[in-house]
């Protein structure tokens, strides 16, 4: 498995719609040591989720990562388009 480009083109994401399909994403991130990233449907809501334990103890987030996701979650919470809690 290799890296996916940033941004990563829709066409490049995994469905990982089904339990078979997920558990084999999940393992897939485990044993690349990547960070497992999931976006979830609930209705007309969406829930991204991040498990960094796939990644174990080597990698870090690098600041610029960090704040760039942080602007980002600010501004989608500024537009209403996600709750306060993300």
């Amino acid at each position: 498995m290799h890296p996916l480009p940033v941004p990563c083109p829709a066409h490049l994401i995994p469905d990982a719609s089904g339990t078979e399909e997920f558990h084999q994403a999940y393992r897939q991130a485990m044993a690349n040591g990547a960070v497992f990233v999931a976006i979830e449907s609930d209705g007309p809501r969406w829930t991204v989720k991040a498990d960094t334990l796939t990644a174990g103890s080597g990698p870090s987030i690098d600041d610029a990562v960090n704040d760039a996701v942080r602007a980002a979650i600010t501004r989608l919470v500024q537009d209403c388009e996600v709750g306060a809690d993300a």
